[in-house]
């Protein structure tokens, strides 16, 4: 059984010309639970199918208690080109929907740029999860493949 999840809504201040001129832009995003030593914080993050690795901003690391001092460092390139220094740790994710919950222990990046959202990549996310998406209805289904480790 999956997870189905409408796309949120993203205002734009103009017409978005490739979308016939409608005023926002549809986005598959989930609340995903991030788990560490002080806790859990809820935080909204796009689910991309582009993305290497899933990736917080270090608020995120410092609200739930994680230490990155001694933690393996990386680098990641977006679309501008820019190389950010990542540093990976690991940490409990957890989907919830109704009754359906899912945890497991995944490595995760963290940055020092600001995010408007976390990014649910490849490693740490989607190699857990099969994801389907209905842009006809804008919605996306996740389904825990045979790498989620049992409950």
């Amino acid at each position: 059984m999956g997870l189905t999840y409408r796309y949120r809504h993203y205002p734009s201040s103009r017409p978005i010309v490739p979308l016939g001129g409608q005023q926002y832009r549809p986005q598959p995003v989930v609340l995903v639970g991030v788990s560490g030593p002080l806790g859990v914080m809820p935080v909204r993050a796009l689910v991309d199918t582009g993305a290497d690795d899933t990736v917080f901003s270090d608020a995120v690391a410092t609200t739930i208690g994680l230490d990155l001092s001694a933690a393996p460092p990386g680098t990641a390139q977006g679309i501008s080109g820019g190389a950010v220094v990542v540093r990976y740790a690991q940490v409990t994710l957890q989907l919830t929907q109704g009754s359906e919950r899912y945890e497991w222990l995944a490595w995760v990046g963290f940055v020092s740029i600001p995010m408007r959202r976390g990014l649910l990549g490849f490693a740490g996310f989607l190699q857990f999860f099969t994801a389907t998406f209905h842009g006809d209805r804008e919605e996306f289904e996740l389904t825990a493949n045979a790498l989620l480790p049992p409950p």
